[in-house]
């Protein structure tokens, strides 16, 4: 892998209810493993709050689900690790439910979906990936 690294994929205010895909991480051709990072800083307000991360075999075109963070009302920090090498069984794709991980599935680039409800107040969202 030629551009192994840490990235950030999503550094943002949480405020109203959305749903958004972030600006991609691209180039990550021959990633074979990473590590991801969200820290989910709580100020008040708000329900629900999923930083999902994606990765797409097509150039962005689709996108698959590798791993789903959720958070709440209340400050957290949590991981993920997953591995391109592992041999599994053919499966059926399907999007992620809560805490979820796709391991195996990366592509040549990674991206978070955001999707929120409720009104949050000086909340605060990060997701860093490692990638190698």
């Amino acid at each position: 892998m030629t551009n192994a690294g840490v990235f950030p994929l999503a550094a943002l205010q949480i405020a109203g209810a959305k749903t958004a895909l972030l600006t991609a991480i691209t180039d990550l051709d021959g990633m074979s493993a990473v590590t991801l990072w969200a820290s989910f800083q709580y100020g008040s307000g708000g329900a629900t709050c999923s930083a999902i991360v994606v990765t797409s075999f097509d150039g962005g075109v689709s996108w698959c689900q590798v791993t789903r963070f959720d958070f709440a009302t209340a400050t957290a920090i949590k991981t993920a690790n997953l591995n391109g090498l592992q041999s599994k069984a053919v499966a059926a794709y399907v999007d992620l439910s809560a805490e979820g991980v796709n391991d195996g599935l990366l592509g040549d680039r990674l991206a978070v979906l955001v999707v929120s409800t409720g009104t949050y107040v000086n909340t605060t969202l990060s997701v860093r990936a490692s990638v190698r």
